[in-house]
C-alpha cells in the first residue's frame, strides 16, 4: 500500500512560507492540477502537496504602463479571454486559448505551465519569446526575480528548489513602439494534442513603411527548451515585408530545424510542417496572403 500523501490548503503566501518552513520531506505544489496524477504514478510521491487554487493573492492580472503582471496560479481560460493581453500580447492569449480543451484550460495555471517545463508546452516559447521575468518564492524566505532560461533548464527540469514556488510572472511591454505577435502550434488533434512544433513570433512592425524593425522568434518541441531561433530572426530584421521576405523566411526556419535536430526521426516531418506554420503565422501577422512558391526548394 502507497504512503498517504499529507494535503494542506492555505489562503495566504504567509500559510505557505510556515508551512515549508517547518517541513522536512518533499513537498508539491498544486493549482489545477492537470499533471499532478501522471506525476504522482511515475515520479517519487510528495509527502506534503500544498493546494494553492484558492489562493486569491497568486490569482491576477495587472497591466501599466511598462508590463504585464501575472499571478502564478492565474488559470490560462483567463489568460486567453482577457481583453488587456489580446490587445497589448495577442501571442500569450491565442497560446492560452490553444491548451488542451475548455475543461484543462479552466484548471491548468501559467505557473504550473512553467514548472513543468514540458517541451511541447505552448505557453514556454510565449514566454521566453516575450522576455519574462519569474517572481520565484524561495523556501528560505527570499524572493528572487529570474529570467525564464534561469528557471527552465531541461526537459521536465527547472531550478525551483523543494518548497519553492513560483509567485508570479512580469512581461515588459518595451519592445518596439509598434509591437504585433502570434503564436501557431501543429499536433496530433486540436483538442488535447501536446504541440509537435510551436512558434511564437513577436515584431516591432512600422506599418506606414511596411518594414521589421526588429523581431524575436522562439521554438518548441525543438529541444528539451524553447529553442531562439536568431538565424531566422536575422532574415526579417530590417525587411520590408512582401514576398521575397516570406520566401527568405520559411527557408531560414527549415534550415533552422535542420540544425536543431540533425538526423532525428521527425526531422523530414518537421523541417516541412515548419513552413506551413511559418506560412501561417505571416498571413496572420501582416493579414495578407503571401504568394510563395518555395515549396519546390525546399529540402526534401
Amino acid at each position: 500500500m502507497r504512503d498517504l500523501v499529507q494535503l494542506a490548503r492555505p489562503d495566504s503566501v504567509a500559510e505557505v512560507v510556515a508551512l515549508v518552513g517547518g517541513f522536512s520531506g518533499n513537498i508539491s505544489y498544486i493549482a489545477g492540477g492537470t499533471d499532478m496524477v501522471i506525476a504522482l504514478e511515475q515520479g517519487p510521491r510528495p509527502d506534503l502537496v500544498i493546494d494553492i487554487s484558492r489562493m486569491q493573492a497568486l490569482n491576477f492580472i495587472d497591466a501599466d504602463i511598462d508590463a504585464i503582471h501575472i499571478g502564478a496560479a492565474t488559470p490560462l481560460s483567463t489568460l486567453a479571454e482577457h481583453h488587456v493581453l489580446a490587445a497589448k500580447l495577442p501571442v500569450l492569449t491565442q497560446a492560452a486559448g490553444q491548451v488542451g480543451s475548455l475543461q484543462i484550460r479552466n484548471r491548468a495555471t501559467i505557473g504550473g505551465n512553467i514548472a513543468s517545463a514540458v517541451p511541447g508546452g505552448d505557453l514556454l516559447p510565449v514566454l521566453k519569446c516575450l522576455d519574462c521575468r519569474i517572481e520565484v518564492l524561495r523556501r528560505d524566505k527570499t524572493t528572487t526575480i529570474q529570467a525564464f532560461d534561469e528557471v527552465v533548464t531541461g526537459l521536465g527540469k527547472t531550478s525551483l528548489g523543494n518548497g519553492d514556488i513560483i509567485a508570479a510572472i512580469t512581461i515588459p511591454l518595451q519592445f518596439g513602439a509598434n509591437r504585433i505577435s502570434a503564436f501557431g502550434k501543429i499536433g496530433r488533434r486540436r483538442e488535447l494534442a501536446i504541440a509537435r512544433l510551436n512558434l511564437a513570433l513577436l515584431a516591432d512592425y512600422d506599418s506606414s513603411a511596411n518594414r521589421i524593425n526588429d523581431v524575436r522568434i522562439v521554438a518548441g518541441a525543438l529541444g528539451p527548451v524553447p529553442l531562439r531561433l536568431r538565424s531566422v530572426e536575422r532574415q526579417l530584421r530590417g525587411r520590408t515585408v512582401d514576398n521575397t521576405l516570406a520566401d527568405d523566411f520559411l527557408q531560414a526556419l527549415t534550415a533552422a530545424v535542420d540544425a536543431a535536430i540533425p538526423g532525428r526521426i521527425s526531422q523530414a516531418y518537421k523541417r516541412h510542417a515548419v513552413m506551413g506554420l511559418g506560412l501561417d503565422l505571416l498571413q496572420r501577422l501582416f493579414a495578407r496572403e503571401f504568394s510563395w512558391a518555395g515549396w519546390a526548394k525546399a529540402p526534401a
